[in-house]
């Protein structure tokens, strides 16, 4: 049963990402106490902590779907005592159309990398000069960005960087791959 709820337990994350998440939340009330015994500020500084495990979480949003940790995250803040649920309250209705930005942005980027990655190589197995894929890549991003906001359009970019590099490095290792 444990190794059942192991599996589901964020869903088709690798396991390290599972295990770093586990260890954070074990990690943060565990250090809180022990900062306080100790005499020093411990919600200063596991406050500081969970923004960092935050950050960390939203740099692998292309590796990892980061919506369920940063939630487990938020939850634990509230519970182990850093903020209370009126203040909560308080900053979701004031940044709700934020926070639903990039809840969907996230969202898009992380279901639709594939298929952004599919548009960008045939752009660049059709195009041969150096200096007309740079600028086409440039009108790509202009493009997209009057739909998206320079931040989704920056996510998408890297994305596709990330596929290319992962094909190339698969490609000189001689590994057997498919786009």
């Amino acid at each position: 049963m444990i190794n059942n709820l192991y599996k589901m337990f964020l869903g088709s994350s690798p396991s390290w990402y599972k295990n770093t998440i586990i260890a954070f939340l074990i990690f943060n009330p565990i250090a809180l106490y022990t900062l306080n015994s100790l005499g020093f500020n411990g919600s200063f500084v596991i406050g500081w902590l969970l923004l960092l495990e935050f950050i960390f979480t939203l740099a692998l949003a292309l590796k990892c779907y980061p919506l369920q940790p940063g939630g487990l995250l938020a939850i634990q803040a509230l519970m182990i005592g850093l903020t209370s649920p009126y203040t909560l309250l308080h900053e979701v209705e004031n940044n709700l159309e934020v926070i639903l930005l990039l809840v969907f942005m996230v969202a898009g980027i992380y279901f639709m990398k594939n298929l952004m990655l599919n548009i960008f190589t045939k752009l660049l197995l059709r195009v041969h000069s150096k200096t007309k894929l740079s600028l086409l890549f440039c009108f790509v991003a202009a493009f997209l960005s009057a739909f998206l906001d320079a931040l989704t359009v920056t996510a998408v970019l890297i994305a596709v960087g990330i596929g290319f590099y992962r094909i190339f490095h698969l490609a000189n290792s001689g590994a057997d791959f498919s786009i």
